[in-house]
């Protein structure tokens, strides 16, 4: 199938109406960016974002209801599927805090604006220019000045023009080569990534809600280390986290991609690849304080938090000092999940960092799982009230450890979890403690 018959069963019916109507009122219609680019990947376009000479208020003429809220040219005109985004051809001016231009000038033609954009790849278009007759999408064709769908072939991702210009008008291109690199498995062709090393040090007046949300697209990445292997090499991980940059070994790209891969129990596992990036440092602090900077929401620092103390667990259980019934419920009392102490015990696994003794601890975890033994207070047949009932005392700081060791009895099969056996337990376990 040619790239064109491609598009033309790509475009959803949505689109292709809009396409129509921009024609039809004497416009050019085209789609741009990334929908062109997957498809031609043949993958299912996120977003199809259209292109066309009509100028922000002529396109409020023809559509009554569109929504126009910016400077950039972009109009959201309202169809059957939601809202789509139609921009004005346009060239950006310079840039003075290297993330938006300071100025745009509206064009007249397609291929100024496909100049204007990040990497070849994202530079081609489909449609048909002003003034054209027939149907936009049957007639539609590919416009790519600058080989975008012959790099995509190649697995080459090229800056558009001169790369050190494109990373200058937007040091946020830096980040996302590596997050393209990642996506679309391809290799940074030399002349873009000599000029991200010249220029890593832009990528610091970038927000860290914009790096936060690169490292996360790099991460949910069938196999995010290409991309994680560009950050460091091309000095990018030393202006957004200098002391990861500082730990960095020459696996970690590895061993980050072989959490939660394709096939495996745990697929897919962004925090747990988060959790892996990070784990070369040693400092709870320090992580806390990369991740607030790439302002991760708080959910996410308190789940690599509880990924830290389960990997420490996992290690103590490794060499021995605690037991695999211990282990998983000091890993459940972490995150609420029981399952959680023989996932954190495969993903040291498949990280190659666990010891041989990993194998035994899983086995034991997995059965214990399967079996749904006890591994939180909640679980137990008896909960606090019934437990003080029984033993017909007053209630007090006592009930929460003696839940607990409870719980541990139960859990390495000393005590049936049924609620009369619990009772009984629980009456010698407070007469030894009185």
């Amino acid at each position: 199938m040619s790239h064109e018959a491609a598009l033309r069963a790509a475009v959803p019916e949505d689109v292709a109406e809009l396409m129509g109507q921009l024609r039809a009122a004497g416009f050019a219609a085209y789609v741009v960016g990334g929908a062109v680019r997957d498809t031609l990947a043949g993958r299912a376009p996120a977003d199809w974002d259209l292109a066309t000479d009509a100028t922000p208020d002529q396109l409020r003429s023809a559509f009554p209801d569109a929504q126009y809220e910016n400077r950039f040219g972009t109009v959201g005109i309202p169809t059957s599927k939601g809202v789509r985004e139609v921009t004005t051809f346009r060239a950006d001016g310079p840039s003075s805090d290297a993330r938006r231009p300071d100025a745009i000038t509206f064009l007249g033609a397609i291929e100024g604006d496909l100049a204007r954009r990040d990497f070849t790849i994202n530079a081609m278009a489909f449609g048909v220019p002003s003034g054209a007759h027939g149907d936009p999408v049957a007639s539609g064709t590919i416009v790519d000045p600058f080989g975008g769908a012959a790099d995509l072939a190649a697995g080459l991702l090229r800056a558009v023009g001169d790369a050190g210009e494109r990373f200058q008008e937007d040091a946020l291109r830096m980040l996302r080569a590596a997050r393209f690199a990642t996506r679309f498995d391809l290799m940074i062709e030399p002349a873009t990534a000599a000029a991200i090393r010249r220029d890593a040090g832009l990528v610091a007046t970038l927000s860290g809600e914009r790096i936060g949300a690169e490292i996360d697209g790099i991460l949910v990445a069938e196999n995010p280390a290409p991309g994680l292997a560009a950050l460091f090499e091309l000095g990018l991980t030393a202006q957004i986290a200098p002391e990861l940059h500082a730990a960095w070994v020459a696996e970690l790209p590895t061993r980050v991609a072989a959490i939660g891969e394709t096939g495996s129990l745990d697929a897919l596992d962004p925090i747990g690849r988060l959790a892996e990036l990070l784990a070369v440092i040693t400092d709870d602090a320090v992580v806390e304080k990369i991740l607030t900077s790439w302002r991760r929401p708080r959910a996410t620092l308190h789940a690599v938090a509880a990924l830290r103390a389960a990997d420490r667990s996992a290690a103590a259980a490794e060499r021995g000092e605690i037991d695999a019934a211990s282990y998983r419920i000091a890993t459940a009392a972490q995150s609420g999940d029981p399952r959680d102490a023989a996932r954190q015990l495969r993903r040291r696994i498949a990280a190659g960092r666990a010891t041989p003794a990993a194998a035994t601890l899983l086995a034991l975890c997995e059965r214990a799982d399967e079996q749904q033994l006890p591994a939180l207070l909640g679980d137990l047949a008896a909960d606090g009230g019934e437990i003080i009932a029984a033993i017909n005392e007053q209630p007090g700081a006592w009930v929460k450890p003696l839940l607990e060791e409870l719980l541990q009895e139960v859990a390495h099969g000393r005590v049936e979890n049924r609620r009369d056996a619990l009772a009984a337990a629980a009456k010698q376990l407070h007469e030894k403690q009185r």
